[in-house]
């Protein structure tokens, strides 16, 4: 595992919450993770980036109920509408959920998925890792759909 631990066990909190579950899009953007405030744009980039990863990973499945026409047009929308402002509504009414490869990955590592404890699992964590990298996506500090915050130069 080279995921740091706060990072570790956000992102098992957040894959778990979406086993046999769905969210507003906005899940993906918070849970603990004392490193990276809520509500910022670091934040922001965060879940777009964990989004991102989960679409091209077949982990997660979005629907956004016709608010964008194609994969390029919603990962354009998450990274350009701020979810805390203009992009609100659509954070909430857009829908994220497990797909079957992490419910399998989920099943294979926690004894009982749905009453898990909150202890991190290392080889849980591993095993994404794994499938990030394999898939292009390897998991690192810096932003695979950097965000696109109002007022950004697109220019420079």
């Amino acid at each position: 595992m080279t995921i740091s631990t706060d990072y570790a066990s956000w992102l098992q909190a957040q894959m778990l919450g979406l086993y046999h579950e769905e969210w507003g899009l906005v899940y993906m953007l918070y849970g603990n993770l004392a490193s990276v405030p809520n509500d910022t744009h670091e934040r922001w980039q965060l879940g777009t980036d964990l989004i991102y990863r989960g679409l091209v990973c077949e982990l997660v499945e979005v629907k956004d109920f016709g608010a964008t026409t194609d994969r390029e047009s919603f990962l354009h929308a998450i990274r350009s509408l701020d979810p805390s402002g203009d992009g609100v509504g659509f954070w909430h009414a857009t829908i994220v959920w497990g797909a079957p490869r992490l419910d399998k990955l989920i099943e294979t590592h926690f004894q009982s998925p749905d009453e898990h404890d909150e202890t991190l699992n290392p080889a849980f964590i591993a095993a994404l890792e794994q499938i990030f990298a394999e898939s292009g996506v390897p998991w690192s500090d810096s932003p695979l759909l950097p965000i696109l915050p109002a007022g950004t130069d697109l220019s420079a």
